[in-house]
């Protein structure tokens, strides 16, 4: 069975103006509720309409109906420069390794169980992981901060026990690792590593239900609750490993390490979700499509913003869903 990410049904939006509101400060949860302006028709371009932000910004598109996913994308974070991204694989939602040289993609093995492919920036094929295990299917693409490792959501079609998160070296696959062992009923889908040698996911009862953040070391040991009530992305660490950011009821969040909510940013009559962070923690990528009007519950844009709400800028304008966005750097 394959639990790969079922992405959410989503609209394509009108560009967006936010006002000023206060700094991220660890101490107090502000709450930004931008007006938005009426939602029209849209046709299939790029625009570039805001300034040339450090990074590159990686992202798939998805057609909610069929649950099928039209290609993986990468463009410069003004929309420009967009391209193509070969796939090994149907499956989008490949990550930027840290040193902006690979991407990790969910793949499918000659044996029909779901593992990993590495690929250049250019889509180029660089290896496939065979599993070092004889019955769990294993994606792996979250990069640990050094490169020196990957992050996977593991399950065993036989097994359910077995299910979890695991790690492996990123440079052939092997040397699998346990990191969580979820309770009987749950999955843990993984999220992030911090510098700060932690790893962020969320626990939840099935594919698209929402659930707590957790935390574990990443040497392994007891997972810990870092926000006791349901999100629905599985969190991405801040560059310096402060904060996590994620999404819940269709508003971004930024949590600090002692599970406290410091920003919320809610944007009217929208739906904002898969939050990242750039790659110098200065801006926060994500999708954002509307609730309500003619074009609700089909697309979905890609924006990028302060962390604390202000200076929204649109870097799609598409009348596709585009969702899984990740932010990095390339370095040929």
């Amino acid at each position: 069975m394959n639990r790969l990410f079922i992405a959410l049904i989503f609209t394509l939006l009108a560009g967006c103006a936010f006002s000023n509101t206060s700094t991220l400060t660890p101490s107090e949860s502000v709450s930004t509720s931008p007006t938005m302006p009426a939602i029209t028709p849209l046709t299939p371009t790029l625009t570039s309409i805001t300034p040339l932000y450090e990074g590159w910004l990686l992202f798939s598109r998805f057609i909610e109906a069929s649950h099928t996913f039209t290609g993986m994308f990468v463009a410069q974070t003004d929309g420009s420069g967009e391209e193509t991204v070969p796939l090994p694989w149907s499956e989008g939602g490949g990550r930027w390794s840290k040193s902006g040289t690979q991407i990790a993609v969910p793949t499918l093995l000659a044996d029909g169980r779901i593992g990993t492919a590495i690929i250049g920036t250019d889509g180029a094929l660089l290896r496939v992981f065979s599993i070092p295990d004889a019955t769990l299917n294993l994606p792996c693409t979250i990069w640990s901060t050094d490169d020196s490792r990957l992050a996977c959501e593991a399950w065993d079609d036989t097994d359910p026990s077995r299910n979890g998160i695991y790690t492996v070296r990123a440079s052939d696959g092997a040397g699998l690792q346990r990191l969580t062992t979820p309770p009987s009923g749950f999955h843990d889908l993984p999220g992030d590593y911090s510098s700060a040698g932690q790893f962020v996911f969320k626990r939840h009862t099935g594919d698209e239900d929402p659930g707590p953040l957790m935390l574990v070391d990443v040497s392994g040991g007891e997972p810990l609750v870092l926000y006791d009530r349901p999100v629905e992305d599985s969190g991405r660490f801040s560059p310096d490993g402060q904060f996590v950011v994620t999404s819940s009821n269709g508003s971004l969040m930024v949590i600090g390490m002692d599970g406290k909510v410091v920003q919320t940013i809610s944007i009217s009559n929208s739906y904002a979700f898969g939050p990242v962070w750039s790659p110098d923690g200065t801006r926060i990528a994500f999708s954002l499509a509307a609730e309500t009007g003619p074009f609700a519950g089909s697309f979905a844009d890609i924006y990028t913003c302060l962390p604390d709400g202000t200076d929204c800028h649109r870097v799609t304008n598409t009348s596709e869903n585009e969702i899984l966005v990740d932010w990095g750097v390339i370095n040929d």
